[in-house]
C-alpha cells in the first residue's frame, strides 16, 4: 500500500484526508461497496485516526459513505435508482432556486458565471470541472438566500459527479454543453424566468438519460 503524507497546512488533517478520500470515491478509484478501514487509512495518510473518523463522518454526511451496523463504513454504492432520484430531486428544487434568486442576480452575478462556465469548459481536470460545474450554478442560485436549499443541491450535485466523470473521461462533454448553460444565463438577463428554469430541466433529463448509459460500477473490494 502507497503511503500518503498529509500535511496540516494550508488545510487541516481531517480536510486533506476528506478531500482525497472523496476525489477517489468521485473519480471511481474507489468503487461503491467498497470498506473504508481506519487503520488502514490512518496508515496510508501517516496520520492518527481521530482525523481518519472525522473524514468518514463527513463523507457519511455527504452520502458518499455509509455506515452498516457490524460492517463499518462502506463506500455508498450508485445505483440507477439512485440517478433517478436525484434528476427527480433536482428538477425539483433548481428551478426552485433560481425562481427565488433570479429577481436578485446582477449582471456582475451573471457574468461572474459565465466565466466559472468557461473554465469549467476549459479544464481537463474532471474533479476540477465538476467542481466549477457546481459554481457555475451555485452563482445563479446564491441570490435565493436558502442556504439549506443550497446545501442539499451541492450534495446531489456532488453525487452526480459519480456519473458524470466517467462520462467526460469516456467522451468528454457534449458538443453542446456551453451553449445550453449560456442558455440559462441569456435567458435570465432577458428576465425570462420560465424559459430559464424549462431549459435547467431539460438539461438535468438528458444529462441522466446520458449517464444511466455509464453508471457502471468499478468491481466491488477496491480500498484506497
Amino acid at each position: 500500500m502507497m503511503r500518503t503524507t498529509v500535511t496540516a497546512s494550508p488545510r487541516s488533517t481531517p480536510d486533506a484526508v476528506t478531500d482525497s478520500l472523496r476525489s477517489a470515491i468521485l473519480s471511481g478509484a474507489i468503487a461503491g461497496g467498497a470498506p473504508l478501514k481506519q487503520n488502514d487509512v490512518a496508515a496510508q495518510f501517516g496520520v492518527s485516526i481521530v482525523p481518519v473518523r472525522e473524514a468518514f463522518q463527513r463523507l457519511v454526511a455527504e452520502g458518499l459513505a455509509e455506515h452498516r451496523p457490524n460492517r463499518g463504513v462502506l463506500v455508498t454504492a450508485l445505483t440507477d435508482a439512485d440517478l433517478t432520484e436525484i434528476a427527480e430531486l433536482r428538477t425539483l428544487l433548481e428551478p426552485h432556486a433560481l425562481r427565488l434568486s433570479a429577481p436578485h442576480l446582477s449582471p456582475s452575478d451573471l457574468a461572474k458565471a459565465e466565466a466559472v462556465l468557461h473554465r469549467a469548459a476549459g479544464t481537463d481536470d474532471l474533479l476540477e470541472r465538476a467542481r466549477l460545474h457546481w459554481e457555475f450554478h451555485h452563482a445563479l442560485y446564491a441570490r435565493a438566500e436558502r442556504p439549506r436549499l443550497l446545501d442539499q443541491l451541492g450534495l446531489l450535485h456532488t453525487s452526480l459527479s459519480r456519473c458524470l466523470l466517467p462520462a467526460w473521461s469516456r467522451v468528454g462533454i457534449s458538443s453542446g454543453w456551453v451553449g445550453s448553460h449560456m442558455q440559462i444565463v441569456s435567458a435570465i438577463r432577458q428576465q425570462d424566468v420560465d424559459t430559464a428554469c424549462k431549459e435547467i430541466v431539460r438539461q438535468i433529463a438528458d444529462a441522466a438519460e446520458r449517464m444511466r448509459h455509464d453508471l457502471i460500477q468499478i468491481p466491488k473490494g477496491r480500498t484506497p
